[in-house]
């Protein structure tokens, strides 16, 4: 594993000969730094993340390309030092292939890396097929993704913009300008853990539609989901359904998602969006009120709650700062999210983002904030 390391410090000191023209490989990434306080009635605890990401991409023809893509990750702060097993913890989001490694924490501090792409590429005119650790992104809608059974991601997660991969096999045949044929495979030695699925693409009356049929792990699953405009405003949708085919106590269940967003001229966006999950819970548990968004989800797991709608408006107040304000609220329970955020572009390639994750609920009969969490980041991309 040393040589992965070897390999981030080689790609980091070529970042400068990438700019060349006339080549048929590149190298960009970024570096971040995140600070979290997490406030507790307790206590406050702080954390840092100096988060290094490097991706590779090398065309040795026009139908042939490769990626490889790594994040370098040093934790150290509260957390780190007091969780025993916290690289256990936070080294997730593998696959088949196990293409992480991290030092074995000291004194509070922890590096980690991770391969997260890795892929070899052919596509002409017609075909396209693709085999490695991949994102494969059946989603359309901006916030729950349903149809996302390979690879689906947390909204809480916002750390991580790439989102997780899989190793997989993917082959795609456009049968015409506007529709197209996808079969996938994610790999596994466990065949309940596997992923396999063929989903087909169209456009109908100025909307893209998309259907889905095969097996997500222990589901046998099949849905649809579309894409267009109502109006001046964008219609976003999907539905799953999944059918549990062992007898491991897991229940069937029906994921739809439907989304509406708006740019006024104004600099003003408007987003809304419901999700309904039929084998959520209509009453908070306190096991629910888990801001971990470090593990693998699936599907199934978009949101805990039966019901859940998201709300969000942003505003560009400059040309370099950005702000504002998302919550989801989940009828039926007293429970809501805050999250304010602002961005500030401090360059080109340099940013500033102040970030708040705010959970209310009134466990144990006290309304309050069950959970606190402020962030500060610094971000350079090259």
């Amino acid at each position: 594993m040393r040589y992965w390391i070897a390999f981030s410090f080689f790609l980091t000191c070529s970042v400068a000969a990438a700019q060349e023209e006339d080549k048929n490989w590149s190298i960009s990434g970024y570096v971040k730094d995140l600070v979290t306080i997490n406030v507790t009635d307790d206590s406050t605890l702080v954390d840092n993340l100096i988060h290094n990401r490097l991706n590779f991409s090398w065309n040795p023809s026009d139908a042939l390309h490769l990626r490889i893509e790594m994040r370098n990750r040093l934790f150290f702060g509260d957390l780190a030092s007091s969780i025993p097993s916290y690289g256990e913890f936070i080294d997730v989001n593998n696959d088949y292939l196990d293409l992480s490694y991290y030092v074995p924490k000291n004194k509070g501090w922890l590096l980690h890396t991770m391969i997260d792409r890795a892929y070899l590429e052919w596509n002409n005119e017609k075909w396209e097929v693709r085999l490695g650790r991949q994102r494969i992104n059946w989603g359309v809608n901006l916030i729950w993704n349903p149809n996302d059974i390979f690879n689906s991601y947390s909204f809480f997660d916002f750390d991580y913009e790439e989102r997780p991969g899989s190793d997989a096999l993917r082959i795609k045949r456009y049968t015409s300008f506007a529709s197209s044929i996808e079969l996938a495979l994610s790999i596994d030695e466990d065949f309940d853990k596997t992923v396999l699925a063929g989903m087909y693409k169209f456009n109908m009356h100025s909307y893209d539609l998309q259907l889905f049929i095969g097996k997500s792990r222990e589901d046998l699953t099949a849905g649809l989901g579309w894409a267009g405009n109502l109006g001046d405003a964008g219609l976003k949708g999907e539905v799953s359904y999944f059918y549990p085919y062992n007898d491991n106590f897991m229940n069937k269940a029906l994921l739809a998602s439907v989304s509406l967003d708006y740019n006024f001229e104004s600099s003003l966006y408007l987003h809304g969006s419901y999700l309904y999950n039929s084998d959520g819970s209509i009453d908070i548990l306190p096991t629910q009120l888990d801001f971990n968004t470090s593990g693998r989800l699936t599907a199934r797991d978009l949101s805990p709650f039966q019901h859940s709608i998201f709300l969000q408006a942003t505003y560009n107040f400059h040309p370099l700062i950005n702000g504002g304000l998302a919550t989801i609220y989940y009828p039926s329970t007293t429970a809501f999210f805050i999250n304010p955020g602002v961005t500030f572009s401090i360059t080109s390639n340099f940013d500033l983002d102040l970030i708040g994750q705010l959970y209310y609920d009134d466990l144990g009969g006290d309304f309050k904030a069950q959970a606190r969490l402020l962030y500060a980041r610094l971000k350079w991309s090259f």
